[in-house]
């Protein structure tokens, strides 16, 4: 169901209860209007009757019923229609849901598929910050997407620290079993990629240009000061991203390490092995040698021939640390 209010400096909010009077009250001067609703508990007819009073373009609202946009924004004849996600974490994994915005002449709706987190923390500033308000729409969808940067740094904070805490297991012990977790945040990285970094392209629309009218001039340095978080959240995320490379970097490094270090002590026995293997064959052959075959002293020396050079190589090996 669509819910609906109006602002205006005399009255403050007040709450639309017939959805018909919305074309009234857009023609009146000094309102504002905002309005949201979840498109999963609404009726075509509801829908249309929604995008005939905002007067929305057709292929606007079909986009909008369509949950599987990028972050984009489009510049329609009578509005803009702005296209980002709320991100929520479920079972481990970060899950997108689309909100649709449409920015027109005092007004602003916006149709979700379940993003109330958002919308509800936007709808409190709102109440809050009532004076900035005015006329024109920019600061309901500065809030908006304010709240939304907002949420997406709290994101990134914890994923820095979660990367932070794998470095230091595998520093402490690269055997360590981290390989789950690494591929966590990587496949978190994966979706914040594809949801947040292009919303630097949807602000720069915004302030230099097809939305720089529909928000409003007065708007523009709080879109401004959401740039500037937004572009920090995207370095914060290309660094997380190389070093969470560079911690799968390190587990790879010392595990070739490790199983150098582990061939190069069964080459060093093998080799130890070998010798003594290589003498009592000889001896073993059906010809004569020195000493005389077939007596007590040739078993003695083919044993303490085996001993002496095995104990060399065994010395060899130990002083390059093979062994």
């Amino acid at each position: 169901m669509l819910v609906a209010v109006c602002h205006s400096e005399e009255s403050g909010w007040k709450e639309v209860e017939d959805l018909s009077e919305i074309s009234d009250l857009r023609a009146e001067s000094g309102n504002l209007l905002w309005a949201e609703a979840d498109v999963s508990g609404i009726t075509p007819e509801e829908i249309a009757l929604i995008a005939e009073e905002f007067n929305l373009d057709p292929l606007a609202v079909e986009d909008a019923g369509e949950f599987r946009q990028r972050p984009k924004l489009d510049d329609f004849d009578r509005h803009l229609f702005v296209v980002f996600h709320e991100l929520d974490e479920v079972r481990g994994q970060l899950e997108a849901t689309q909100i649709s915005c449409f920015i027109g002449d005092r007004f602003v709706l916006t149709l979700h598929a379940g993003a109330g987190r958002i919308i509800e923390k936007a709808k409190s500033r709102w109440l809050k910050d009532e004076k900035r308000l005015g006329a024109e729409p920019g600061y309901l969808v500065y809030t908006l997407l304010d709240v939304l940067v907002d949420d997406f740094e709290t994101i990134v904070d914890g994923l820095d620290d979660e990367i932070e805490r794998l470095e230091e297991i595998v520093l402490r012990d690269p055997t360590e079993p981290v390989q789950r977790e690494l591929y966590a945040v990587k496949q978190k990285l994966s979706r914040l990629r594809r949801y947040v970094l292009p919303n630097e392209r949807v602000l720069e629309w915004i302030l230099e240009g097809p939305g720089r009218e529909a928000v409003g001039r007065h708007s523009h340095h709080y879109f401004q000061d959401v740039n500037d978080h937004l572009l920090r959240t995207a370095d914060q995320i290309r660094n997380i991203d190389d070093l969470t490379d560079a911690v799968l970097d390190l587990r790879r490094a010392e595990q070739a390490t490790a199983l150098n270090e582990v061939t190069k002590r069964l080459t060093g026995w093998a080799a130890i092995i070998t010798v003594p293997t290589f003498i009592a064959s000889v001896y073993g052959m059906n010809f004569k040698l020195v000493p005389h075959d077939q007596t007590i002293f040739g078993f003695w020396f083919a044993i303490t021939l085996m001993v002496l050079s095995s104990s060399g190589l065994y010395l060899y090996f130990k002083r390059r640390t093979w062994i």
